[in-house]
């Protein structure tokens, strides 16, 4: 039996099989720890006893969804090795950053969650900014859209069915099992993930004509690390990396290590891994770019379908199920991580603080399991909203940076004094000037249908500017940290009145 793929392309029941068997394991993890009924501590944090190998495969597989496969990809096709050079590869020192200046510090508080810290150092104001920016940022919105775009692309199936579906079976195990569930199908997913591509990539470079051919037809600039992305727009992409400083599922996994050097060296061994996995997914969207040009594959083809569709041409039956299994790997550790980390800040920060502080564990697991619910519903909605995830990705990780960065930071390492006014100044003024700035952004400007954004062009004094939706981040930071010095001129310091 033979199901429709793009033009030539099929897969055979070989492949559905595979996948089959996968979904299958998936929730089978699930329901076996589900039978366990975890506690609070254990469903949320694994009961602080994961270790360096299982942190090492959670961290891979959930940091290096879609939105990676998909968008690194596409940047990759429409503008080449800049996607790796001046994209990617930027922000490692972020992760860097995140390894050494936070593991230890996140352990020794033993907080629970990212609002928590917000909560702690300036009150329930701020802790309830913080969850809502978190809940936001963690709603499965990207995996999703790539769930949606997997369906479209392989089975010909409407995007929000495939997504509805597919997305539904993450959502089933999560809800079972918790972080320990996670966990253990991350580690499934991080070899599932590392193996199709490992395997997919050398054989598309052979059926292509490899980087030979990509040269004779390439744009110029396509072969370069800079490329000929607006040196802006490359700025406020790799800006998009300070996210990881403030990331709640990378927070979880601190709080969820048996010790900060767990954690930290974790985070070192999985920069190999990231850059490893950064280069093949460039180099397939450029691959993919080549088997366009040589007729290989279709004109028109959707940039975020660029690596799917050229692989599933390129490997054989068998491998095709593999690779299509580690590409749902990639979705599912996504929607998983993040589901519950939204849930948590449902029940943990939303729902104990205002409604039920004296909860029992098995009422914040019931709660937990509902705002899971309830995330995943949310980043349904919202990832048929956009058509391009690097897009997507940009808008959610600049709501992010711009509401916690800068309180979280000055909560944990400024030692001076710190009023409840400051925390949530800093988190509101952040978060409304981006939403004000896109807004503005989109009212003004016109689309630009190559990057997927908008772009406000206009002239001063003879001279030509262009703002682009992405440059947020400029005007979002300096306003959340004037936000915070004109709240901490506010009030008495929160230490003192909660003495």
């Amino acid at each position: 039996m033979q199901t429709d793929l793009v033009g030539d392309l099929a897969i055979s029941w070989i492949d559905l099989s595979i996948i089959g068997v996968y979904i299958v394991a998936m929730l089978g993890v699930g329901y076996y720890i589900y039978r366990q009924a975890p506690s609070f501590e254990e469903y949320l944090v694994a009961g602080r006893s994961m270790t360096t190998p299982i942190l090492i495969c959670s961290l891979a597989s959930t940091y290096y969804g879609l939105d990676v496969l998909f968008g690194t990809s596409e940047v990759g096709y429409n503008d080449g090795i800049v996607a790796f050079f001046g994209y990617s590869e930027l922000s490692i020192a972020f992760y860097v950053l995140a390894a050494f200046l936070l593991s230890k510090k996140l352990h020794r508080e033993k907080f629970i969650s990212l609002p928590e810290i917000l909560e702690h150092n300036y009150g329930i104001g701020a802790g309830l900014c913080g969850a809502l920016a978190s809940i936001f940022y963690s709603i499965p919105a990207l995996p999703l859209f790539g769930l949606g775009r997997i369906c479209e692309v392989i089975f010909g199936m409407d995007a929000m069915i495939g997504a509805l579906l597919l997305g539904s079976i993450a959502l089933i195990y999560t809800l079972w099992g918790g972080l320990w569930a996670v966990a253990i199908t991350d580690t499934i997913q991080f070899v599932l993930m590392c193996l199709t591509l490992a395997i997919g990539l050398p054989i598309l470079l052979s059926e292509t004509g490899g980087f030979d051919y990509v040269a004779t037809w390439a744009p110029e600039g396509y072969f370069s690390p800079l490329g000929g992305m607006p040196i802006w727009l490359m700025i406020a992409y790799m800006a998009t990396g300070l996210s990881i400083l403030v990331d709640p599922g990378f927070y979880q996994r601190i709080f969820a290590a048996e010790n900060y050097k767990q954690a930290r060296n974790a985070m070192l061994i999985c920069i190999f891994v990231w850059l490893v996995y950064d280069w093949l997914v460039t180099a397939g969207g450029m691959l993919a770019a080549s088997a366009v040009q040589q007729g290989i594959l279709p004109e028109g083809l959707h940039s975020n379908d660029a690596l799917l569709t050229a692989m599933i041409y390129a490997l054989p039956v068998g491998l095709i199920g593999i690779f299509l299994a580690g590409v749902l790997a990639t979705a599912m550790s996504t929607i998983d991580s993040y589901s519950l980390v939204a849930g948590a800040n449902i029940s943990y920060d939303i729902y104990r603080p205002l409604l039920k502080p004296d909860a029992s564990d098995r009422e914040l697991v019931s709660m937990t399991k509902i705002g899971i619910v309830i995330s995943w519903v949310l980043g349904f909605v919202l990832a048929f909203l956009f058509d391009r995830l690097m897009a997507l990705w940009v808008f959610m990780a600049t709501i992010l940076t711009s509401t916690v960065l800068v309180p979280i930071f000055m909560g944990l390492f400024w030692r001076g004094n710190k009023t409840p006014a400051a925390g949530v100044l800093s988190c509101l003024i952040g978060l409304f000037s981006v939403i004000g700035y896109y807004l503005a952004i989109s009212t003004l400007g016109a689309e630009n249908e190559v990057y997927g954004t908008y772009i406000w062009t206009f002239s001063i004094a003879g001279s030509t500017f262009s703002l682009w939706q992405e440059y947020a981040l400029y005007f979002s930071l300096p306003l959340s940290l004037l936000g915070f010095a004109i709240g901490n001129s506010i009030g008495t310091p929160y230490t003192e009145q909660s003495k």
